[in-house]
């Protein structure tokens, strides 16, 4: 959209952004859902034991610690798609500047934040996170979408030039991101006693790496109100920097809500549709959704990572078998997001469309 924004367009926008609706104080009906919604579980124990990963066991020269610790991710891949992890190299200090540069964004006035906003790009910039078809209640939330990786993929128009340091920072923390996303990578192949570079090769060595900003003003109806509905992402692999001070994110197993916690200096990390295609369904793309708050605003940074552009991916060879047959098709990225999106809209399982 261009910098010349017209009052029109403003208040067009300003109707549907979620911050500017939640100044008003009410929720409008597109909003709310029919049912009261079902409060999360906690598990605290469950995320300090086997969900919580220490990165740097992972690739200990002491072959019994290395094992324990990749038996603990293969576990919490398999059973729940989520874990945490901490000792992940990037300092507090640093991921609460990339927390702090992306609170100022949203803090910036409408009219500075619409000049990322685009009504003929789909994904890309700056927008209300509306339920994706006119039939499905909205989400409470707002969000800017970059691609980050590699760098020819980025549309720097929609790089927000305020704060000053924005690119500096985002940049720096995808390099970083990079590093993580394919030593978990590895570290997934060995607990399958795979060839440690078997899922980087698969999806190619330009990996893509998107990033979801997501804003989620404090709302007065919390219990028929979601921040983001529940989903799972079409992604081979999700890493989240969440909110160190207001939860909100909650995880499906077996019909049960659970809330994650929050553990201090901890990125969070799920397996998206393309991960559980990828481990030819060993590992488990999970379903989660985003609760909202009726005192606090809730802010938190996505990096969905994908395959190569173009690149056909599916399961790998060496995890089909005869007690394990191939359970999904091979497909490239193109075809993955048409049917990702369509999935998304009529709020049915992408996986499903693409099972044998």
């Amino acid at each position: 959209m261009a910098n010349s924004e017209s009052k029109v367009d403003k208040e067009e926008l300003g109707k549907i952004i979620i911050q500017e609706v939640a100044k008003t104080g009410k929720v409008p009906e597109e909003f709310l859902h029919k049912d009261d919604l079902s409060k999360g579980v906690d598990v605290p124990q469950e995320w300090r034991d086997v969900l919580l990963i220490d990165f740097p066991l992972l690739f200990s020269t002491l072959p019994a610690v290395a094992d324990t610790e990749l038996e603990k991710l293969r576990s919490a891949l398999s059973n729940w798609g989520y874990f945490q992890v901490i000792n992940h190299g990037i300092d507090n200090s640093f991921l609460q500047d990339v927390f702090e540069i992306s609170k100022q964004f949203f803090n910036l006035p409408l009219e500075e934040k619409i000049k990322y906003s685009s009504s003929d790009e789909k994904v890309q910039g700056y927008a209300a996170n509306l339920g994706r078809s006119r039939s499905q209640t909205n989400y409470w939330s707002d969000r800017l979408f970059l691609n980050l990786q590699p760098e020819e993929n980025r549309k720097l128009k929609f790089w927000p030039q305020k704060p000053a340091n924005f690119s500096k920072i985002i940049d720096e923390y995808s390099q970083k991101l990079t590093r993580i996303s394919e030593a978990i990578y590895k570290a997934m192949a060995r607990s399958l006693k795979l060839d440690e570079d078997c899922f980087i090769k698969n999806q190619g060595r330009k990996m893509a790496m998107s990033g979801g900003f997501n804003f989620y003003p404090s709302c007065p109806s919390p219990e028929r109100v979601l921040g983001v509905k529940a989903h799972s992402d079409g992604s081979t692999m999700t890493i989240l920097l969440p909110d160190a001070q207001v939860g909100g994110l909650q995880v499906l197993k077996h019909d049960i809500w659970y809330n994650v916690p929050i553990i201090p200096g901890a990125l969070l990390i799920n397996l998206g549709d393309l991960g559980e295609v990828m481990t030819n369904g060993i590992f488990k793309s999970v379903v989660h959704r985003v609760v909202t708050n009726s005192e606090k605003d809730r802010l938190s940074v996505a990096a969905f990572f994908t395959s190569e552009d173009k690149k056909e991916i599916g399961p790998v060879s060496e995890l089909i078998n005869e007690k394990h047959p191939q359970l999904y098709r091979k497909l490239d990225t193109v075809e993955f997001r048409s049917i990702f999106f369509e999935a998304l809209s009529q709020g049915r399982k992408t996986l499903d469309a693409l099972k044998l």
